[in-house]
């Protein structure tokens, strides 16, 4: 038997530390690639180094992960997913790993073995709050409607502000055939989120049920939900509550490289009123953004409801304010 020796000991030792310093060093170059090219959005460019890599390493499960993100973020699940699977396989305990290969299978069609992907980080981490939303989703789809709602609330419980379980639970609400839970969550969303297409939805939704305490606006390339403009009483006097949406209103309307803010006001049975009202607006904005010009603010009165068709229901609402951009 070879004896072995201090020097032959202090070789060894520096050997393995080469090969895991190189290990290492690769898995540094491959994060830093990797988010560098995910952060900047440059999906086709990670695909070809990833892939590379890949050839060059088939076992190295970042590698494999890398590349499946790269594919996914084309919309390429299908492509993506034996890759995902791969990086899974080595190390089945990494939830980011586990996370994608589920957004892969899920946008594959496969919602079981997603559902699965998720519980199976779950178990890893209960208040793995990404799974968690996405095992959501996965349980809206599969319609199961009450286990969905269990889970969202679980997710706001734990971050109050997620925006899809937000949306989703009111959703599942007006699904439920549950019209008081499904407007506080409409709202409940709308005090946070209220830009956005979500946010038209969400304003859609309330005003089809005959709520107009919310009314969407497009302004240039702005779409945002507004509590509705009021005034006191029977009077042209802007109420105090609805300065801050009008404060919106005017800083929207100031970035306007070109166009004109239109505002059209609706008074069922009133056209003097509703008149006063425009007017009213208008002063406002020109005293309060000095950058606006009368030219640049169009006025409209009409002495009916403002008509609407919201998801194929015809609505009316007496009175109302509405601002675009034209």
């Amino acid at each position: 038997m070879k004896k072995i020796t201090l020097k032959n000991t202090i070789v060894m030792a520096g050997l393995v530390f080469f090969l895991s310093g190189c290990s290492a060093g690769q898995m540094l170059i491959n994060n830093f690639q990797g988010n560098r090219y995910l952060d900047n959005k440059n999906y086709k460019r990670g695909e070809v180094v990833f892939r590379d890599a890949v050839e060059q390493d088939p076992g190295d499960p970042l590698a494999n992960y890398y590349l499946g993100r790269f594919l996914l973020a084309q919309e390429k699940p299908q492509l993506a997913l034996p890759y995902l699977q791969k990086a899974v396989s080595i190390d089945p305990n990494k939830i980011g790993y586990l996370f994608w290969q589920g957004r892969a299978q899920g946008m594959s069609g496969d919602l079981l073995m997603e559902r699965n992907s998720y519980q199976n980080i779950l178990k890893i981490k209960e208040n793995h709050i990404p799974a968690l939303t996405y095992l959501g989703h996965n349980q809206f789809k599969r319609k199961k409607y009450k286990a969905a709602q269990k889970t969202y609330t679980k997710v706001l419980s734990l971050q109050p502000d997620s925006p899809s379980a937000l949306f989703n639970q009111a959703l599942l609400a007006k699904i439920r055939k549950h019209p008081k839970d499904a407007r506080a969550g409409w709202l409940a969303y709308l005090e946070k989120y209220p830009v956005g297409e979500f946010a038209v939805k969400a304003t859609g939704f309330l005003n089809r049920s005959g709520d107009f305490s919310y009314h969407s606006h497009n302004i240039g390339r702005l779409k945002i939900a507004l509590p509705e403009i009021e005034f006191e009483s029977l009077s042209a006097q802007l109420a105090a509550s609805s300065l801050p949406s009008l404060n919106i209103i005017g800083r929207a309307a100031m970035k306007m490289k070109d166009g004109k803010l239109q505002v059209l006001v609706f008074q069922q049975n009133d056209k003097k009123l509703a008149r006063s009202r425009a007017i009213s607006i208008r002063e406002y904005l020109l005293e309060n953004f000095p950058a606006l010009t009368q030219e640049k603010i169009g006025i409209s009165w009409f002495g009916e409801p403002e008509k609407m068709v919201i998801q194929g229901k015809k609505i009316q609402n007496p009175q109302a304010v509405h601002f675009f951009s034209a």
